[in-house]
């Protein structure tokens, strides 16, 4: 008599060996598709081209241009203040605010001279 294999553990996502405290969440990331000639659903062909010169990198890729994005909108549209480092924004406050609600820390310099008088 034979059994089934049901259950099979070393199956899925595979954890990291060099630490216990990440791991690697599913998103579900859509592609547009269109029909061609022959009634067939195919993908976007920029996301083919794209998955061609990246190949099973692609992830790595959208996940390095995420960091730089992030960096870039950090560097450009907030500042930081003297609060502690906590929660998804941290220490950073938008542009348009100019005094921290937290520490009460002006921007910089001119827009204190500006908002004092």
């Amino acid at each position: 008599m034979w059994c089934k294999m049901v259950g099979n553990k070393n199956s899925g996502r595979k954890k990291d060996p060099l630490t216990e405290y990440s791991r690697m969440g599913k998103k579900t990331f859509y592609v547009r598709q269109t029909k061609n000639l022959k009634n067939e659903w195919v993908g976007d062909p920029v996301f083919q081209w794209f998955k061609r010169i990246h190949g099973s990198l692609w992830q790595k890729q959208i996940r390095a241009w995420m960091i730089a994005d992030v960096k870039r909108v950090k560097q450009t549209k907030y500042w930081r203040c003297k609060c502690p480092n906590t929660g998804l924004l941290g220490n950073y406050v938008p542009n348009r605010v100019v005094k921290c609600p937290r520490c009460f820390e002006w921007q910089n310099e001119l827009t204190q001279l500006r908002y004092e008088q």
